[in-house]
């Protein structure tokens, strides 16, 4: 989608186009430019953000990732450099106060071609992360999830036994108890759609379930969830 241009990134021409999110900061850390995905992400207007210091806007406060969100990042240090910043996931605050994980992607400038401004793209994962986190380590070899003799800490335990699942019908499970649609699944997935449709499809057919519903009320019967 197009950049929105303000009078604070004139460095960043309009012909810059991206689906991502994107913003720039300068020197002083100060925002000069705020996109539409940005405002859709986070919920902030670009010129409620625009002059402001990035890590303002986008800390959510003791972020333990390989780059902190802070006057002194990684990333500003890097650039004064001449250096890039390898892509790396952050996380960030919304205005409605929900904690979201972004996977951010930094572009310098060529030296020498105006003031230096760095280039933030970035994506929200934070679905996606949810759902590898659930799913690692239950995988064995040759990407089979082991799950069949899991059962609920309720108490009402069951002994439920279900056919061993893989990864990828594991995670699909587990983003159908989320309340996920198809469309969500492809898109947390990074799949097609009709791909998504089949691995529900499948899904259903070895836990001899006739709807998604059925699906994760014995998914979660069984512990699985």
């Amino acid at each position: 989608m197009p950049v929105k241009p303000t009078e604070s990134s004139s460095s960043i021409t309009t012909e810059l186009r991206t689906s991502d999110g994107m913003f720039t900061v300068g020197p002083d850390h100060k925002i000069k430019l705020w996109n539409a995905a940005a405002e859709k992400i986070f919920g902030n207007k670009s010129e409620q953000v625009v002059g402001k210091k990035c890590y303002d806007v986008l800390c959510a406060g003791g972020n333990a990732g390989r780059v902190e969100c802070n006057r002194g990042c990684t990333i500003m240090s890097n650039s004064g450099k001449g250096r890039t910043t390898k892509d790396f996931d952050l996380e960030c605050k919304t205005t409605n106060g929900d904690i979201k994980t972004i996977n951010m992607s930094i572009v310098l400038r060529p030296a020498g071609d105006g003031p230096r401004e760095i280039i933030h793209l970035f994506r929200d994962v934070t679905d996606r992360r949810r759902v590898e986190q659930v799913t690692t380590g239950s995988a064995s070899g040759g990407g089979t999830a082991t799950l069949s003799n899991k059962t609920t800490h309720s108490s009402h335990r069951s002994s439920y036994r279900l056919p061993s699942l893989t990864t990828r019908e594991d995670q699909v499970l587990k983003l159908l108890a989320a309340g996920k649609n198809t469309n969500d699944i492809a898109d947390i997935l990074e799949i097609r759609p009709l791909t998504a449709r089949n691995h529900i499809s499948r899904l259903l057919t070895k836990l001899g379930c006739r709807s998604r519903l059925e699906a994760v009320a014995l998914g979660t019967r069984a512990g699985l969830i």
